[in-house]
């Protein structure tokens, strides 16, 4: 009887674990696609680009745990700000409240 409830409880964690690598997990709610892209030129450093191509300015990248790799697929939410002005001005300068790797 223990090895039978042993073997579920492995079945069980086993169909777990399979589940969340197979399935794409969006760590941000109400998030949108998104890319990172390395322009560190011209006063400008890592910037985000949206799936239709305006580009925003991060203000607070640096406060999340992201490897930052050019072209790397990400989720984001983010709000505006005001009163910011940068060197670089390639678009709106904005605060990340959420971001989080993006597979497809």
């Amino acid at each position: 009887m223990k090895v039978v409830k042993s073997l579920i409880l492995i079945l069980i964690v086993s169909v777990i674990l399979f589940s969340c690598k197979t399935k794409e997990q969006i760590v941000c709610e109400n998030a949108v696609t998104a890319k990172l892209v390395n322009k560190t030129i011209d006063g400008c450093t890592w910037l985000i680009e949206l799936e239709d191509g305006q580009i925003l300015e991060p203000l607070n990248l640096k406060e999340f745990d992201i490897e930052k790799i050019d072209n790397k697929k990400i989720w984001i939410t983010y709000e505006d700000t005001e009163g910011y002005v940068s060197i670089c001005m390639m678009g709106p300068i904005v605060r990340i409240k959420c971001i989080s790797e993006r597979k497809k």
